[in-house]
């Protein structure tokens, strides 16, 4: 139960497990990610490394399943008050009202004092960001 609330492959840190993830899904599932990660990342508590993998994992689970789209891309940034990560396709878009998988995105998000966005981009297909604040001295950056 433990492995499967905190994969290990976390242990090698966020951005490793991250290129594995989408490595995976494109290898398995298609469709072919295109990954922008920065080199290092500043110091992320445990939880906001597992909310921002969970998060993209189940972002990029929703292109293979749902978005019909040959590309994703998955970008992760840093400035200095928070980190950014982005999963856009460019698939069929929305369809329907957002299901579980969305909530459970919102929900997470709001463990790390995160906020989560889910929209149509104007050229098509779908678009996740994550904003979470980062910490400075136990106190939120906003």
């Amino acid at each position: 139960i433990a492995r499967r609330l905190r994969p290990e492959t976390l242990d090698l840190g966020l951005l490793p497990a991250l290129a594995d993830l989408s490595e995976r899904l494109a290898d398995q599932m298609g469709p072919d990610i295109e990954r922008h990660l920065p080199g290092e990342l500043p110091r992320l508590t445990p939880e906001e490394e597992l909310v921002l993998y969970r998060v993209a994992q189940e972002a990029l689970t929703n292109v293979v399943r749902h978005a019909a789209s040959e590309r994703a891309e998955l970008s992760l940034e840093h400035r200095p008050d928070r980190v950014r990560l982005r999963v856009r396709d460019h698939g069929r878009g929305l369809q329907g009202p957002p299901g579980g998988g969305t909530q459970g995105m919102r929900e997470r998000a709001l463990l790390v004092n995160g906020e989560l966005a889910v929209k149509e981009p104007a050229d098509g297909g779908v678009e996740v960001t994550l904003d979470v604040p980062l910490q400075e001295a136990g106190l939120w950056y906003r």
